[in-house]
């Protein structure tokens, strides 16, 4: 009988608890807002915050857009050279002014957009049907690309560069924006794309690299 004592006193102080916490007490405390000094010095912080963020912002996408470009140029000469030496075939990266068109032309132009193709009889030109291997979309219209010499690149089935034939294909390709040739420490934003004769690429942003590769835009 003792623990039904208990519990039905439990009960009761429950139901009384309850009682009072409604009896409309609760409604009638105050609720503290925001005043208008608090207010104006909070837009006043954000407004400063967003000041100091917008133009880094804005940094950190233009040297993203040239780092991804400039890997992608990386990427796609890799490609052309390590399929060079599978197919035991010329391999060429050239400039299109449209990849995804269904016959793509090597326009020997910046490399805007380019393709990545076998070229079975050494015309540096795609022809159907040469199996493409590659097609890379237009960069961002910000990005300015510059080549020294015919927008194309050719891959020997040794994995070399190929000499000037046909074309005098490119060696030294810059990237850059609306920024130039601006230097942050002893970079450049400027991105550029290296290719040496012996087919090895690189990208560098040293401005001794930059410098010898051109001047953008």
């Amino acid at each position: 009988m003792t623990w039904r004592v208990t519990l039905r006193m439990m009960l009761e102080e429950n139901m009384l608890v309850t009682d009072r916490s409604s009896d409309g007490s609760a409604g009638m405390r105050p609720h503290r807002g925001f005043t208008l000094t608090e207010l104006m010095v909070t837009v006043a912080v954000a407004g400063v915050l967003a000041m100091v963020a917008v133009p880094n912002m804005r940094t950190f996408l233009q040297n993203n857009r040239l780092s991804a470009a400039s890997n992608d140029l990386l990427r796609s000469f890799y490609l052309a050279r390590s399929e060079a030496i599978k197919h035991q075939a010329n391999v060429a990266v050239c400039a299109v002014a449209d990849p995804t068109a269904a016959a793509p032309a090597c326009s020997y132009g910046p490399f805007k957009g380019w393709i990545v193709f076998q070229d079975n009889n050494l015309s540096w030109q795609w022809e159907n049907p040469e199996p493409i291997f590659e097609r890379h979309v237009l960069l961002d219209s910000s990005v300015t690309v510059k080549t020294d010499n015919n927008g194309i690149e050719m891959y020997q089935a040794t994995g070399f560069a190929s000499p000037a034939g046909v074309k005098n294909p490119t060696r030294n390709i810059l990237l850059c924006d609306i920024r130039g040739n601006q230097m942050v420490g002893t970079n450049s934003v400027e991105r550029a794309v290296l290719i040496a004769a012996s087919g090895r690429v690189r990208v560098s942003a040293t401005s001794a690299d930059v410098a010898a590769a051109g001047t953008c835009p």
